[in-house]
């Protein structure tokens, strides 16, 4: 083992593996990546539990939607803004991919990611690097190359209440807050989001999310 890698998997690192279904095979897998890294691996129900001198945070993707991960995602860059986030259990060519646009996901390990893999990907993002399959790098820069706009925002019009329900995505909402906070049916706020959606050129509720983030004035 090199120096780098000692000094990566030092007993000072922390890494906590966040599962809101965890299981005996989650405790199991983190007293594996405890003892292959020599560190400590905590098992959290709930970001609530989240230990504070956490240095990588694994969020298991197992078992849930794309809306609950996005929340998720989106508390860890809020609330722990030093935090590495990395994706467990990611499905292959899924939604789930798409939450690696946040800056505060840094790796992405699949379903079926071998235990070698998983602990050289761990030992990377310890030592500040990124953890992305090939393919998915290609596919982000691809996306994000292209030529400079001096338009900060782009021209779309929008009623005042769908500039309303942007604002709560934006603010990490689910569709069931967005109901009860502008007391509409939740039929009634799927049907405004399908409008924004495709007023703005967006696929789902991430890329909106990430569409708005810069957005300073939506309540005009």
């Amino acid at each position: 083992m090199s120096n780098t890698e000692t000094d990566a998997t030092s007993p000072n690192k922390h890494i906590a593996l966040f599962s809101a279904n965890s299981s005996l095979q989650t405790g199991l897998l983190a007293k594996l990546i405890g003892e292959e890294l020599q560190l400590t691996c905590t098992v959290c129900k709930n970001l609530a539990g989240v230990p504070e001198d956490v240095d990588v945070l694994l969020i298991d993707c197992n078992n849930e939607d794309l809306e609950t991960l996005s929340v998720y995602v989106r508390d860890i860059h809020e609330k722990f803004p030093d935090v590495t986030a990395a994706l467990l259990n990611a499905e292959y060519e899924s939604e789930q991919e798409m939450l690696l646009d946040w800056p505060c996901v840094s790796g992405l390990f699949y379903i079926d990611s071998e235990q070698e893999q998983l602990i050289r990907g761990l030992r990377r993002l310890l030592e500040g690097d990124f953890w992305v399959p090939r393919r998915l790098l290609h596919t982000f820069l691809d996306k994000n190359r292209k030529a400079p706009s001096n338009l900060k925002r782009p021209n779309v019009k929008l009623t005042k209440r769908e500039r309303q329900i942007l604002k709560l995505i934006k603010d990490g909402a689910t569709n069931a807050d967005i109901s009860t906070s502008l007391s509409v049916s939740e039929h009634t706020v799927k049907s405004h989001l399908y409008n924004v959606y495709k007023k703005i050129g967006v696929r789902n509720r991430l890329e909106a999310s990430n569409w708005v983030r810069d957005m300073d004035n939506l309540e005009g």
